[in-house]
């Protein structure tokens, strides 16, 4: 996926939550990386919002990080998904 230069509020948070999960889990960004088979560019990337991150990749890396909050790996699978422009976004 392409870098973003100006990542929405949403692709902001989402990549902020995944941060969250992975510093709760005590890993580095680089071990993370590797974990999920992408270099540590492409996961800092994911983690500012500047690039985009699958349902899958967001699985697994809840997997990767322990994290059994299904209700929390559900909504940040859904912050994948949504592709609709908010109403905001007309102004």
């Amino acid at each position: 996926m392409p870098v973003r230069r100006h990542p929405t509020a949403r692709q902001a948070r989402l990549g902020a939550e995944l941060r969250r999960l992975r510093e709760a889990a005590g890993l580095k960004a680089t071990e993370a990386a590797s974990l999920l088979g992408v270099n540590s560019a492409q996961m800092s990337q994911i983690e500012s919002g500047a690039s985009g991150v699958s349902e899958e990749r967001v699985r697994r890396m809840a997997a990767n990080y322990a994290c059994d909050d299904t209700e929390l790996i559900a909504a940040l699978v859904e912050m994948t998904a949504v592709r609709t422009r908010g109403w905001w976004e007309e102004y």
